[in-house]
């Protein structure tokens, strides 16, 4: 909690910097990795990958709090629209958010209620709501925003979780979709990007073989007359020819 409460002071500082910074960042990262990617085509699709993020998880989020809000209205739950915005806000976050998002209600629920019926129905409705989220809502609404696959969000929970902690958990999925933003532009790396997408694409010849090919012709290249051991032809060579 203390390392949250760090980054979450500093987070605010960093983004208004990088924003009265914004021209000048744009051209540091080009001249950095110019010769490399396309940088002006990777900004642009950062730039959608974080608005479709940010979009999709309010759409997602403010969906749950609303049906989190009626349930809690439903059963005559004192505070019901704070603590169903809470909830529904909670069951946003990968694994731990069901817990979180059923402990609020119910702790407040403990307070108010001496019958079983309310718990069930927190309980059932919290339920149904983290599964209609996480298999219907969140593939439609955040992982197509950021074109990875679900198997990969997962994966990518997984290993940043396991990486970085609840912070890792918590940017598990931009994370993953900066990385295939990376591999989408690099052509070397266009096998990760098919792992990564929702939908792989055909790999063309040239990156499945272009290498091996290489590989091989570079020994025959070699004994040509007029080719230098880098494989460039010199111009005699080429008169020659």
């Amino acid at each position: 909690m203390w390392g949250v409460l760090i980054i979450a002071g500093v987070v605010p500082f960093l983004t208004f910097f990088m924003l009265c910074s914004k021209s000048q960042t744009a051209t540091r990262v080009d001249a950095l990795f110019s010769s490399k990617i396309d940088t002006a085509r990777f900004i642009t699709n950062l730039n959608e990958m974080i608005r479709g993020f940010v979009a999709g998880n309010l759409i997602v989020g403010s969906m749950m709090a609303l049906a989190t809000t009626l349930m809690l209205l439903g059963i005559g739950m004192k505070g019901a629209i704070p603590l169903g915005i809470a909830s529904g806000l909670l069951n946003l976050l990968p694994f731990l958010g069901l817990i979180f998002s059923l402990a609020l209600p119910l702790a407040a629920a403990i307070l108010q209620f001496n019958t079983a019926g309310p718990f069930v129905t927190i309980t059932l409705t919290i339920l149904l709501l983290h599964l209609v989220s996480a298999n219907l809502l969140t593939p439609k609404f955040i992982a197509t925003r950021v074109s990875i696959g679900p198997v990969a969000a997962t994966v990518g929970i997984l290993f940043w979780g396991w990486l970085w902690g609840v912070m890792g958990l918590l940017l598990a999925v931009p994370l993953t979709a900066f990385v295939k933003l990376i591999a989408d532009l690099h052509p070397s790396l266009s096998h990760l990007s098919n792992v990564l997408a929702p939908a792989p694409r055909p790999t063309p010849r040239w990156v499945r073989y272009g290498e091996t090919a290489l590989h091989r012709a570079i020994p025959y290249l070699r004994g040509r007359p007029g080719v230098k051991p880098g494989g460039s032809a010199s111009p005699a060579g080429d008169s020659s020819l």
